[in-house]
C-alpha cells in the first residue's frame, strides 16, 4: 500500500522540516534537519532522484511540498524514527 509524504519548513533558524506520512487512516510524523530529509528522501522513501529534486525545488520556493504513491513499510516507519500521530478520523 502506498501513502503520501507532506513535508513542509518548520523553522527557518535553524532550518528543520516536519514530514507527515499519510498510509490509509494512519499517520507518522518526524522533524528532520536539510541534511537529514535528504537522506531520508533518498535512501528510504524509494523516490527516484528527479522527484527527489523536484520536491526539494519545490520547498526551497513555496515552503512545502506533497508526493503521493510513497511506498515505505508501516513497520519500517517507527525504526526511521517517526512518531504515529492522531489521525483526522
Amino acid at each position: 500500500m502506498s501513502g503520501t509524504l507532506h513535508i513542509f519548513r518548520l523553522k527557518s533558524a535553524p532550518l528543520e522540516y516536519q514530514v507527515n506520512y499519510n498510509l490509509g487512516a494512519n499517520s507518522w510524523v518526524q522533524v528532520f534537519d536539510p541534511e537529514g530529509l535528504d537522506d531520508f528522501l533518498r535512501h528510504n522513501s524509494a523516490l527516484p532522484p528527479s522527484n527527489v529534486d523536484a520536491m526539494w525545488e519545490e520547498l526551497r520556493t513555496n515552503g512545502h511540498t506533497t508526493e503521493a504513491n510513497v511506498h515505505i513499510h508501516e513497520s519500517h516507519l517507527s525504526e526511521m524514527g517517526f512518531a504515529e500521530s492522531p489521525s483526522d478520523e
